[in-house]
């Protein structure tokens, strides 16, 4: 039984059938958006066709327990135990809830399985958390070069713009949408009919942060999903680059032979 699960499990078909599930899904959940466009009966039917999604993700990961050696097999992937929260939260009444909020939330939620589903998702979602503690040094170091400017710009600027550089707190929030290249613009003009030379300051910001410490961030992160991407090479490519080395060796010990 364990045998035909496994094969079942691994079925392209059925893989392409879940992710269709979820998809159609995803779908209803749009459709539940549009409440004053539709005839009450079709919001009828489709929570008809919601529980039979549900149903539906009931018996997959059921099929995938069974084709697991032991259920602590199955709880050992930690993308395993993400969908069984997820079909178990699918399972909570959504009609007893008392919020139509944390309802549609809940619908929503099933979506996230997608991710488990397709590798390349998982890929990146997985490259993120390994790119965090890397990640978390720039960002450390950012939000310390923030503060030093947001304590250079609330004394500077304090007077020009209250709203925008009156304290610290409100000269970071300023300084991120510069980062952000969102109206900087504007807070430059604004500051330069007073102190003609403040463009040096946000000027320097600007190539701090939005295009060398964002740029470091970024590559940080295509960095480790190259790496990912690597690791998980197909068997037969990893098999040819370890010949290929080989290769290269022994044509460096015939020229050494030579010599």
């Amino acid at each position: 039984m364990r045998e035909f699960f496994l094969k079942v499990r691994n079925n392209n078909l059925f893989e392409g059938f879940i992710i269709s599930i979820i998809l159609i899904s995803a779908i209803f959940v749009g459709f539940r958006t549009y409440d004053e466009m539709f005839d009450p009966e079709i919001f009828l039917y489709i929570s008809y066709l919601d529980y039979v999604v549900t149903i539906i993700f009931v018996i997959e990961i059921i099929i995938r327990m069974i084709a697991e050696k032991s259920l602590l097999d199955f709880f050992k992937s930690p993308w395993n135990a993400f969908d069984f929260i997820i079909v178990a939260i699918s399972l909570i009444p959504i009609e007893s809830l008392d919020s139509i909020l944390l309802a549609r939330l809940v619908r929503v939620f099933r979506l996230l399985r997608l991710v488990s589903f397709i590798p390349q998702f998982r890929i990146l979602i997985e490259s993120f958390i390994a790119a965090i503690p890397r990640v978390g040094y720039i960002l450390l170091f950012m939000f310390v070069e923030f503060y030093i400017f947001a304590a250079i710009g609330s004394i500077l600027f304090a007077e020009i713009s209250p709203m925008h550089w009156g304290n610290v707190g409100l000269a970071m929030l300023t300084l991120f949408q510069t980062a952000t290249l969102e109206g900087w613009p504007d807070l430059m003009y604004q500051s330069l009919e007073v102190q003609r030379f403040s463009w040096i300051f946000f000027v320097v910001f600007i190539i701090l942060n939005s295009l060398v410490f964002m740029n470091m961030i970024i590559g940080v992160i295509i960095d480790v999903i190259v790496k990912a991407n690597e690791d998980d090479a197909p068997e037969n490519i990893k098999l040819l680059k370890e010949i290929n080395k080989r290769i290269e060796q022994i044509e460096l010990n015939i020229n050494e032979y030579k010599k």
